[in-house]
């Protein structure tokens, strides 16, 4: 099967885009909204990615595999919403974030907050709110970046700060690892960080959905289930780019990689290891999500949890029907627990019974009035391989080149998004700036 290049008024492309995360998506509507031709192979037999969603008969939304919400300051993927007409989908809410801390729950998300938190003298609260407003004023990240979060954040903020509210929470991320991330990934997370979260009416379903509708309106094609075995880069025999699933071939003027890149390593090989040299070093840790279907709530009224007892096998607990109202969800409770884990970690080898049974000594000192005969009705186990970069120091340099060495063949991934956190909104963001690449870059 192949698809042929046309010309109008300007030159129409066909271009093939591998992955059909919120990256993908993004970055085939914007072309097919340009009157270019896009076609999003996708492996696994829904689209997503990451934000991908699952339902059950008597629920009436979607629920992601992994917790998702949005900030207010999203403006990226709200300006996408917006554009597809589904912003009267948008729900915003301010939930109860809180700190877990000698077996109680604090809310941090706010200043009042921070100065009832008993677990810092008093000097030491009001020397880390004064961290947290000056990484809110302050514009730049690049400085930041030749330092360590934990050098950077003790210096200003005190080692008390440090070891009683950041320092658990890196460890429970990014494990051995923690004392290596660079102070710009952190001032990122506090920075784009607000008190009021946004969420989507069906879940993130509803703007997956929406995406692959009008991209099909606009004359794209999205492919499920089709796991690619090669590309071949054009040659003199065959000037377009050959895209083998199983034993059909596909062909494109330009190829659009949003795969993890040691995934694009293995499926270009003809790419010179010069150009992974250095994306190849990032570490990368698997996500593994459990959530929990229940009659009886986990947590009483608070949504997320920051677990900074490392003692616990886990990081966060978020009662997502503490945000979003349980109708939606068959008049269950839904909620999750979350970890990042290296790849050789014992856990990923777990069935969700034996996860369950592992972590529920840990929910109940959470939570201490759960009942004795607590059951649930369903658990569901994810794991994410690739979900967390590691933003160890000068990231920027490590991080992937869009440009590759192989003409109009481009990759941008996770790994591409710096300092900011991995997230939807920043997803939205490398797919549009992947397209101006893919449209403009000539050599």
């Amino acid at each position: 099967m192949s698809f042929t290049s046309k010309r109008h008024y300007t030159l129409v492309m066909n271009i093939a885009i591998i992955g059909g995360g919120i990256t993908g998506l993004s970055a085939a509507y914007q072309l097919t909204k340009e009157g270019h031709t896009a076609t999003v192979f996708e492996k696994e037999p829904f689209l997503g990615g990451l934000a991908q969603g699952f339902t059950q008969p008597d629920w009436d939304w979607h629920i992601e595999a992994a917790y998702h919400h949005l900030f207010t300051n999203d403006h990226a993927i709200l300006h996408l919403i917006n554009e597809l007409g589904i912003q009267n989908k948008i729900i915003i809410k301010r939930p109860i974030t809180a700190t877990q801390w000698n077996q109680k729950l604090y809310p941090l998300d706010s200043a009042m907050g921070l100065l009832r938190f008993p677990g810092l003298p008093f000097i030491d609260r009001v020397r880390t709110g004064m961290l947290v407003a000056s990484m809110k004023l302050f514009p730049w990240w690049q400085p930041l970046e030749t330092y360590t979060a934990q050098s950077f954040f003790t210096t200003l903020g005190g080692k008390a700060g440090w070891n009683a509210i950041w320092n658990p929470l890196m460890v429970g991320k990014f494990g051995t690892y923690a004392d290596q991330i660079a102070a710009s990934w952190l001032w990122a997370r506090i920075k784009k960080r607000t008190p009021s979260l946004a969420y989507i009416d069906g879940g993130f379903h509803t703007l997956i959905q929406t995406l692959e509708e009008q991209i099909q309106k606009l004359g794209g094609i999205c492919l499920t289930s089709s796991t690619i075995t090669s590309i071949k880069p054009p040659s003199k025999k065959q000037p377009t780019f050959t895209i083998t699933v199983g034993k059909k071939e596909y062909h494109a003027d330009k190829v659009l990689l949003t795969i993890p890149t040691s995934l694009a390593a293995k499926l270009i090989p003809s790419l010179p290891t010069s150009y992974f040299k250095e994306p190849l070093t990032i570490p990368h840790l698997h996500a593994q999500v459990l959530v929990i279907e229940s009659k009886k709530p986990i947590l009483d009224d608070v949504y997320w949890v920051n677990i900074t007892d490392r003692s616990f096998p886990f990081l966060a607990i978020v009662a997502h029907t503490n945000y979003m109202d349980k109708k939606h969800y068959g008049g269950h409770h839904l909620t999750y627990i979350g970890n990042y884990l290296p790849p050789d970690h014992i856990f990923l080898s777990y069935s969700k019974e034996k996860l369950y049974n592992t972590f529920l000594p840990y929910i109940r000192k959470i939570n201490p009035a759960l009942p004795a005969r607590f059951t649930p009705l369903h658990t569901f186990l994810f794991t994410a391989p690739f979900a967390q970069p590691v933003h160890q120091l000068h990231y920027s340099k490590k991080s992937p080149n869009m440009i590759t060495p192989i003409e109009g063949l481009f990759l941008a991934n996770m790994d591409s998004i710096y300092p900011w956190d991995r997230g939807t909104n920043y997803a939205v963001e490398l797919g549009q700036k992947a397209v101006y690449t893919v449209l403009h870059h000539n050599r």
